[in-house]
């Protein structure tokens, strides 16, 4: 489809001209129109796809989202996306929940029913240390990743994080990470009680530190 999508452009459009993609979904058409040097906008209504659309652009065609460099030419920007607390509630639980895996920097799973307790995975590309064997339902490969649970609520409590440890234990998950808008005293209690006596780590992560770009250092 991408070697289709720039025939397409190259036959139909000069250099410099502009196409538009009003249902842009993961980026192919935009994809296609910046590798043959076409200006583009893409429009869609789903939060996931834009930011899938953002990934795809900078890692396939190597250029960056940035304002300073959209004004020159040299990048682009991502508008109208729900970058506050109040839209991101107002998000359905699926939408909400694959925003929250992409801006972790995973992987979201297809299934929607019957994941386990598991929204998504991070695949780090650090050491390979603890390394698992893939499950009767994974890939028949060695793979490390870490999984990622999420909660579309104002404090995410401790039933919440015994379900999440059940699911790391069962996936032999020394590491996951939880996406919450806060979380309470007790799940508070109830992480620090697993890494005490399981030595498993559950790194909980707000919607408030997403947005403010704070994750880093979680994530490392």
């Amino acid at each position: 489809m991408p070697k289709l999508l720039e025939r397409i452009l190259e036959v139909s459009s000069n250099p410099n001209d502009v196409v538009l993609d009003a249902f842009c979904g993961c980026g192919t058409a935009l994809v296609a129109a910046q590798k043959n040097n076409r200006q583009w906008i893409g429009i869609d209504i789903s939060p996931t796809a834009c930011r899938v659309m953002a990934k795809r652009l900078q890692d396939v065609c190597g250029i960056r989202e940035k304002e300073e460099l959209w004004k020159i030419g040299r990048g682009f920007i991502v508008r109208d996306l729900p970058w506050t607390i109040e839209r991101l509630r107002a998000l359905p639980p699926f939408e909400f929940e694959n925003w929250a895996v992409i801006a972790l920097g995973g992987m979201k799973n297809k299934a929607q029913v019957g994941d386990k307790g598991i929204d998504g995975r991070i695949f780090p590309v650090s050491a390979m240390s603890n390394v698992r064997e893939a499950g009767a339902d994974e890939l028949g490969l060695e793979e490390r990743w870490f999984p990622i649970q999420v909660k579309q609520k104002d404090k995410a409590g401790r039933p919440d994080i015994d379900a999440f440890e059940t699911a790391m234990r069962r996936a032999g998950c020394e590491k996951g990470f939880f996406v919450s808008f806060d979380y309470s005293s007790d799940a508070e209690t109830e992480i620090s009680r697993f890494f005490r006596e399981e030595h498993r780590v559950i790194v909980p992560i707000s919607v408030r530190e997403i947005l403010d770009d704070q994750i880093a250092h979680k994530l490392a």
